[in-house]
C-alpha cells in the first residue's frame, strides 16, 4: 500500500477537443467561493464538523466509544418518542423511551432494506419544511428506496468524507475527475451540473462507453488535469486498461490519488489502476442509506467513520474468512428518518490496531457489492448504474415497480424482469424497454417480463444486473499481507 503522494508532472499530453472551452476553476476559489458558501446556504455545517473530525480521528478508541454511546442514547430516546416505527417497537419490547441508553440498543429489532419500503411512512419523524433532503438509494440491488435526511446528517457525511480524503492529500475544491453515472432527465442533469461545478469536478459517464468514448475521456482529462480521480472500481479499471493498451500517458497528468468506490476492488484491479495513473489507489465503502462507512488509510486499514456510525458486529463466518462479521449500523445523526440497527447485508473482517495511530475502528476487509457490465453487440459496455438510473427515472414517472433485474439474454439483448407493484400494466414494461433502447442509442434491445419474484443471492441481496460474464461479488479492501 502506497502513501498518498504527488506524481512528478512529465508535461501535458495535450488536451483534446472535448477539453477545449471548458472552465477550469482554481482549487482555492472553488473551495471558498463556491463550495463553502453553498454549504452555508443549505444550512450544512460541513467545515465546522470537518475541523472537529480532523481532531477526533486521533482520539483514543475509548473516548470515541464514549462519544458514540452518548449520541446513541440521545438518538434512541428521540426516535422512540417521536418516530411511530420505533415508538411501537419500544412498546412491544417493554421499554420506557425517556429512560433509554446505549445499553438498550439490542432490545430493538433489526432494520432491513425491505422495512424502508414497507414501513416508509412510519420511519419518518416530523420535520419543518426545507430542513431535509431525500436520497434515492439502491446500488447493486434491485430495490431502490428513498431515505430522508436532515441537513446536519448530510453535513456529517460530507465532513467524514473530506476528512478521509485529506489522508490522500485532497482538500475540498481540488479538481476531481468523476467516473460516474449521468442523469437521464433534463432537470436532474442541470442539478448535477450545478453540483459538479460547486465541487470543482468533471463527470465522465460510466454509461455505454466504447473505445471512442474512452479516448475522448483521456483527451478531456489531459486538459482538465485533475488532482484526484474518483469512480466505480470497474469503470476505473476499464479506463486504466484502455490507456495502458493504447500507450496513453495517463501517469503524466500528475494525479495525486485514485479513490475507488461502490464495487469490490480486487488486488489485480488495484495494481492495474495504480500503474496506469501513476498514483496510489484507495478504497471507499459506504451505502446511500447511511453514507460513508469505511475509508482506507495510508497504512492499508479500512477505518470506520465512528463519529457518524455506531456498529454492531454479528458473527457470520465463511469458509475463507472465519472471522467475518455481519455489519449492523446505526446512523447517529439522521433525525429525519432514523436508521437504527440497519443490516446492510455485507460482511467485514476486523483488523488489529492500525499503525496510522487513529482511534477509528479498523477492518481488514469488507465483503461488498459488485456490479456487472452488459455488453452491446458493437463492444460498448453498459455499467450497472446505467440500469439503476433507468429504473429510478421510471419510478419518478410513476411506473409502479417493486423490484427489477436486468439480465443479458444475448450480446446486445436484455431481458427486464419486473416484480410489479399495484397499478402496473404491460404497456409500462414495453415503454421501459423502449426507453432502454433509446438511452443506449440503439446499442441494446430489450424486452420486459413480469415475474413473481427475483431470487436472492446467498448474501441475501437481489442482484440488479446478471451478465453472462458475471462473477460473484468479491471481497474488497487491501489484500492480507502475504496472501
Amino acid at each position: 500500500m502506497h502513501a498518498a503522494r504527488r506524481v512528478t508532472n512529465r508535461g501535458p499530453p495535450g488536451g483534446g477537443p472535448a477539453a477545449e472551452g471548458r472552465l477550469r476553476v482554481e482549487p482555492w476559489l472553488a473551495r471558498n467561493l463556491c463550495y463553502r458558501p453553498a454549504t452555508w446556504l443549505r444550512g450544512e455545517p460541513v467545515f465546522r464538523l470537518l475541523r472537529r473530525y480532523e481532531s477526533s480521528q486521533w482520539w483514543s478508541p475509548e473516548r470515541l466509544r464514549e462519544e458514540q454511546e452518548s449520541a446513541l442514547g440521545a438518538l434512541l430516546r428521540y426516535a422512540t418518542e417521536r418516530v411511530p416505527y420505533y415508538r411501537r417497537a419500544a412498546a412491544e419490547a417493554g421499554l420506557e423511551p425517556a429512560a433509554l441508553t446505549a445499553r438498550d440498543l439490542d432490545r430493538l429489532p433489526l432494520l432491513h432494506k425491505t422495512d424502508l419500503v414497507s414501513h416508509a411512512g412510519d420511519l419518518l419523524a416530523p420535520q419543518l419544511p426545507g430542513t431535509t433532503s431525500w436520497k434515492t438509494t439502491g446500488g447493486s440491488t434491485g430495490e431502490p428506496v428513498r431515505v430522508r435526511k436532515n441537513r446536519s446528517a448530510l453535513a456529517a457525511e460530507q465532513a467524514a468524507s473530506w476528512r478521509s480524503y485529506g489522508w490522500y492529500g485532497i482538500q475540498p475544491g481540488d479538481r476531481q475527475a468523476r467516473f460516474w453515472g449521468v442523469a437521464f432527465s433534463r432537470r436532474a442533469r442541470w442539478r448535477y451540473r450545478a453540483i459538479d461545478f460547486v465541487l470543482n469536478r468533471r463527470r465522465f459517464s460510466a454509461f455505454g462507453f466504447g473505445r471512442d468514448e474512452l479516448r475522448a475521456y483521456f483527451d478531456e482529462l489531459a486538459g482538465f488535469r485533475p488532482a484526484w480521480v474518483y469512480g466505480y472500481a470497474s469503470m476505473l479499471e476499464a479506463f486504466a486498461s484502455f490507456c495502458a493498451a493504447e500507450d496513453l500517458p495517463l501517469a503524466a497528468l500528475g494525479v495525486r490519488a485514485v479513490v475507488s468506490t461502490s464495487e469490490a476492488l480486487g488486488l489485480e484491479a488495484r495494481e492495474r489502476i495504480g500503474a496506469a495513473f501513476g498514483a496510489p489507489v484507495f478504497d471507499e465503502y459506504g451505502c446511500g442509506e447511511v453514507g460513508p462507512i469505511l475509508y482506507e488509510c495510508e497504512q492499508g486499514s479500512l477505518h470506520l467513520m465512528a463519529e457518524n456510525l455506531f456498529v454492531e458486529l454479528a458473527p457470520d463466518p465463511t469458509p475463507s474468512e472465519p472471522e467475518a462479521r455481519r455489519l449492523i449500523l446505526t446512523d447517529l445523526h439522521n433525525r429525519a428518518m432514523p436508521l437504527i440497527r440497519y443490516d446492510v447485508a455485507d460482511r467485514v473482517v476486523p483488523a488489529p490496531p492500525c499503525g496510522c495511530g487513529r482511534g477509528l475502528t479498523p477492518f481488514r476487509r469488507v465483503f461488498g457489492r459488485a456490479y456487472d457490465f452488459i455488453p452491446a453487440a458493437d463492444g460498448a459496455r453498459f455499467h450497472g448504474e446505467f440500469f439503476l438510473y433507468l429504473l429510478e427515472a421510471a419510478r419518478d414517472r410513476g411506473i409502479p415497480i417493486r423490484q427489477a433485474q436486468f439480465v443479458e439474454a444475448a450480446p446486445g439483448s436484455v431481458e427486464i424482469r419486473i416484480v410489479p407493484a399495484p397499478g402496473y400494466d404491460d404497456e409500462m414494461g414495453r415503454a421501459l424497454a423502449q426507453e432502454l433502447a433509446a438511452r443506449s442509442e440503439g446499442r441494446l434491445r430489450a424486452e420486459a417480463r413480469v415475474v413473481d419474484e427475483i431470487p436472492r443471492e446467498r448474501s441475501g441481496k437481489i442482484r440488479l444486473i446478471r451478465a453472462k460474464s458475471a462473477t460473484a461479488p468479491a471481497a474488497t479492501g487491501p489484500p492480507t499481507r502475504g496472501a
